[in-house]
């Protein structure tokens, strides 16, 4: 069974096209979770899991659901791991931004210094500087590189512009 949820927290480059989001669900490496308020979905975590990390792709709540904790609780569930997390995160130049930032940092997340260009999941859009986040550490440069390599060359070999 396919479950497609429709999330507009994200811009479409950021985003797969329903055919590339089926292929990289067959890829083991690749997890998602439907996060669930008893029979009722309230958002979803799609993520990567590899040698020692996992990296956040996407964390999405229902815009009507959001400030109910959701998202809080889902990670700090899921930073119980001992694995390195990873998620990326718009430049905070703008309110929302440094929402987002603040959110994450509560939970620990700590931002990165890396010059971090994020390549685009469609076709006809350029990559896009973003800022890199870790649970509770910073990240040397040879993690940070392991990272982005598995993101240019495992990750994005599902998208469009592959």
């Amino acid at each position: 069974m396919i479950i497609y949820i429709k999330i507009n927290s994200f811009p479409i480059f950021e985003q797969r096209t329903l055919e590339s989001q089926i292929e990289a669900l067959k890829d083991d490496r690749y997890n998602w979770i439907v996060i669930c308020d008893e029979s009722v979905v309230v958002g979803i975590l799609l993520y990567w899991e590899f040698d020692k990390y996992k990296y956040i792709e996407h964390l999405a709540i229902y815009s009507e659901l959001r400030g109910k904790s959701y998202g809080s609780k889902i990670l700090e569930i899921f930073c119980r791991d001992n694995k390195t997390i990873i998620l990326e995160i718009d430049p905070p130049i703008d309110e929302i931004a440094l929402k987002r930032l603040k959110f994450y940092s509560k939970i620990g997340f700590m931002l990165q210094e890396f010059n971090h260009i994020d390549p685009p999941y469609r076709k006809g859009y350029e990559g896009h500087s973003l800022k890199v986040m870790c649970y509770n550490k910073n990240l040397e440069e040879y993690e940070y590189n392991e990272f982005n390599e598995f993101l240019k060359n495992v990750i994005m070999i599902y998208s469009e512009c592959n």
